[in-house]
């Protein structure tokens, strides 16, 4: 009898590893706070391409991203200012408007 195939080992991994600086030049972190968020759903509405909702609360479809207004626009219309959009090699804050 042929002995049962297993998977190779493979560590767990729950998200992928941060982009490096040269992978996130000229590029966006959306960061949401789901403690804060109240999961109105205006930012699917608009950024629905960057934008879900997990379990009642916003979640980013990709934490990095290419500039996009929508993105900046999801953040300064949300209602509990729950969104940061941060330039990713910087961290300087791009949106909400303070």
């Amino acid at each position: 009898m042929p002995e049962p195939r297993t998977a190779p080992d493979v560590p767990p991994q729950d998200r992928p590893a941060a982009p490096g600086p040269a992978a996130t030049a000229g590029r966006w972190r959306i960061e949401v706070d789901r403690n804060v968020c109240a999961g109105t759903g205006l930012c699917l509405g608009t950024a629905s391409r960057h934008m879900r909702l997990d379990n009642g609360r916003a979640r980013p479809v990709a934490e990095v991203v290419d500039p996009d207004p929508s993105v900046a626009d999801a953040a300064d219309t949300c209602p509990m200012e729950a969104i940061t959009v941060r330039d990713a090699a910087t961290g300087e804050v791009l949106a909400p408007e303070r």
